[in-house]
């Protein structure tokens, strides 16, 4: 339970009582400003607006009991969210477990593939087999098409490609050419199966990188609207946008030092005549990224930063799906007959979907 206060006389007041008696506390409702220690004030968990215990209608008994809990209080609008999402967040919390496991399974499935594959004994037995099935000039080309795919040794004893080589090469050379070509249907057959065997690996390799490439990218944001200066040196446009974004996460409450910014990059070419590429943040962990959504409405309510916007670092495949998703909203909007509703793309990277909004009295 956050309440003013409980901020004051909390675990680490040591650490906010400057702080909080600087920072005054106004009540969404009647607006009033209280910048006394001891004002009678909670904050809503989510949205962070304070309220006085008047607005809220409680008495002084029942506030200074909810300051010695540590229950979670939100403000009525906000309540009806959190009750209707409550569902949907545990939904959530079991698909991404489902996900995880699936591809654990997979990621173990691979590992044993990669532990009992190139075997020497087993190369052989597979080369011998393919001989008997089709003549020599198949085997050859099928021999050449498949070292050139190898990439890299598998195992640590080696088997790379010149391995491979002399293998198959000690085999062809021990048997003679068959007489009759052999069942043709059966050698398409087996060169099916290759084929499906390889599309499945590909298959796993996409996925493995996929996911390397969304862990690469959670600690970053790609922020819109933030003017860029006409100079020439890279260093002060640099150095510009440090400050300019420091100045942007102090607004979001967000303590954070320059050195914080691993790395700060203008996508695209610098351009005189476009000086408004969006800026790629790589910041050292995800929690100033969550806090800064947790406290986007800073930006939002901010004529400063009317025209900025903040987004996940989104891969090529997330990026598809989000247009997928935005396409699929915009005719659901224009498909509602009532007017009274408009849908739009909600949720974590890992699941966006379109959700159907009441529209704000203009």
């Amino acid at each position: 339970m956050t309440t003013r206060k409980g901020s004051i006389t909390g675990p680490k007041s040591s650490q906010k009582l400057n702080q909080d008696e600087e920072e005054a506390w106004t009540c969404a409702k009647c607006t009033k400003i209280f910048k006394e220690p001891e004002a009678q004030l909670m904050e809503c968990q989510r949205c962070k607006e304070h309220f006085c215990i008047s607005c809220l209608k409680k008495t002084k008994a029942e506030y200074s009991m909810l300051c010695k809990t540590d229950a979670m209080w939100f403000c009525g609008k906000c309540r009806i969210v959190m009750e209707q999402h409550a569902v949907t967040d545990i939904e959530i919390e079991k698909r991404c477990k489902q996900i995880m496991e699936s591809y654990e399974e997979r990621i173990t499935s691979l590992e044993k593939t990669v532990e009992n594959k190139c075997d020497e004994d087993k190369v052989k037995q597979i080369v011998c087999e393919e001989i008997k099935s089709c003549n020599e000039e198949m085997v050859k080309i099928m021999v050449k098409e498949e070292v050139s795919k190898i990439e890299a040794p598998i195992t640590e004893e080696g088997c790379d490609e010149d391995k491979v080589k002399a293998i198959i090469t000690e085999e062809i050379s021990k048997i003679q050419k068959p007489d009759n070509k052999g069942d043709s249907d059966s050698t398409n057959n087996e060169i099916d199966k290759a084929a499906k065997n390889i599309t499945r690996k590909e298959t796993v390799t996409n996925v493995l990188e996929e996911i390397n490439e969304r862990k690469s990218r959670e600690n970053n944001l790609i922020i819109f609207g933030i003017p860029e200066i006409d100079e020439e040196s890279k260093e002060v446009r640099e150095n510009t946008d440090k400050e300019r974004l420091n100045e942007l996460f102090k607004d979001c409450k967000i303590q954070l030092d320059k050195e914080n910014l691993k790395t700060i990059k203008r996508l695209g070419k610098f351009n005189r005549e476009k000086l408004n590429r969006p800026i790629l943040v790589k910041l050292p962990s995800a929690e100033p990224k969550i806090t800064l959504f947790r406290n986007i409405h800073y930006i939002k309510t901010n004529p400063k930063y009317a025209k900025v916007g903040v987004s996940n670092d989104l891969t090529q495949a997330e990026r598809e799906q989000e247009k997928r998703l935005w396409d699929q909203a915009k005719k659901q909007t224009e498909e509602e007959i009532s007017g009274d509703y408009h849908f739009r793309v909600r949720g974590p990277p890992w699941a966006r979907k379109v959700v159907r909004l009441k529209k704000l009295d203009s």
